[in-house]
């Protein structure tokens, strides 16, 4: 299983060097921009990406299916799925802020088994799988083991404005509990959580492409990621998230949203 692994995830970082490098020719240049209906924009690079990734998956994996942001689903039920969000902070990237990224999964009967976060502007990759460890480029990621109250913790979130009225004042009464709130990463934040400088990051209105690629790398570390109600994620989850370094600190998390 880990040897099989390892090729599935050789070719998802053969082909995040490929969205890496459109990225790059792209960021900063004027990017033609469609708002979908969903109220999301969506640039020519988005496109560009995930048209290639279908490509290439049916040349390297034409039994895999796939399920993308912009292209939707094929052979959804087939034994293995990937799952590519092309150009994750699609907001950052129109501004000009660096913090986006490719995100590619690769799940087995539903469940995920390698990852990778890549953010081209900075040159830094996260990328693992089950059993085989978790890098960061070249270097592998140390497991997680700081030990911190709950009243010491970073906590990340894209935007207040993910959370529905419902939540939103239990959001903002968790970000008192903790030291330290970061906003507008996206994806990196979930970096940023398995190299440890993030403790733990609480999401919504998250898609499938959002948040499966870190579901392994997060795991193989030692931490925990599941939706608000502690469940395991999977393609049909409802986008409500949690990621953290420590299970205590997670469960807290959740019995705070419940009240």
């Amino acid at each position: 299983m880990k040897e099989h692994v390892r090729n599935l995830l050789k070719f998802a970082n053969i082909f995040a060097d490929v969205s890496n490098n459109i990225l790059k020719k792209k960021y900063l240049k004027p990017h033609k921009v469609e708002e979908k209906n969903d109220g999301s924009f969506v640039t020519n690079a988005d496109k560009e990406i995930e048209s290639k990734f279908r490509e290439s998956l049916k040349k390297n994996f034409p039994g895999h299916g796939i399920v993308g942001e912009e292209f939707g689903s094929e052979n959804e039920q087939n034994e293995y799925v990937w799952v590519i969000d092309p150009l994750d902070g699609t907001h950052n990237f129109i501004a000009g802020k660096p913090l986006f990224g490719t995100l590619i999964c690769c799940i087995k009967h539903g469940r995920p088994i390698l990852g990778v976060i890549d953010i081209p502007i900075l040159d830094e990759r996260w990328h693992g799988g089950k059993g085989v460890g978790v890098k960061l480029n070249s270097r592998k990621c140390k497991n997680f083991s700081q030990k911190k109250q709950y009243s010491q913790l970073i906590v990340a979130s894209t935007s207040l404005l993910m959370f529905d009225e419902n939540y939103e004042k239990k959001i903002k009464e968790i970000y008192k509990k903790v030291s330290i709130r970061i906003f507008g990463s996206d994806c990196y934040s979930y970096g940023l959580l398995l190299s440890g400088r993030v403790d733990q990051i609480i999401e919504a209105d998250m898609k499938p492409w959002d948040f499966l690629a870190q579901v392994a790398l997060i795991n193989e570390q030692g931490g925990i990621i599941t939706d608000w109600h502690g469940k395991e994620l999977n393609l049909s989850s409802d986008g409500k998230i949690i990621a953290s370094i420590e299970k205590n600190h997670h469960k807290r998390t959740l019995e705070y949203l419940k009240k």
